[in-house]
């Protein structure tokens, strides 16, 4: 599959227009447009960072996609390496939809991911009892 088949595989799965991948990303609709249709090559660096932020996706894989890293066996293992999200989560500048997080909006992320995954852990249990 190609980079543009790839990207627009990767908006799409976003639910994202490309109007709003534009917006999100600061990358003009009419290139994001064209890169999908395979008119143009493939974009630079400065571009894929501009667009991963807009997608809300790793920069790496948007570079790997691109071809701009080799994939190697240890690239490969490391998405296998769970990450703890609750310390992912105090130990990093965050950013959602281009904002930056403070500390009190990390800390209700993690709020409410433990209300999500304490229900879920609640279900499981009463569908074993």
């Amino acid at each position: 599959m190609y980079f543009y088949d790839k990207l627009k595989d990767m908006r799409k799965l976003k639910g994202f227009t490309i109007r709003e991948l534009a917006d999100r990303s600061g990358v003009s609709a009419a290139y994001i447009s064209q890169l999908e249709n395979g008119n143009r090559g493939i974009p630079s660096p400065e571009v894929l960072m501009k667009l991963s932020e807009g997608l809300n996706t790793s920069y790496s894989e948007l570079m790997d996609i691109a071809g701009y890293l080799e994939s190697s066996p240890s690239t490969e293992n490391f998405q296998s390496n769970p990450v703890n999200l609750r310390r992912f989560l105090r130990e990093n500048e965050l950013m959602f939809d281009g904002v930056l997080l403070t500390a009190d909006d990390k800390e209700w992320v993690e709020r409410m991911l433990t209300v999500l995954f304490w229900k879920e852990r609640q279900s499981a249990r009463s569908d074993t009892q």
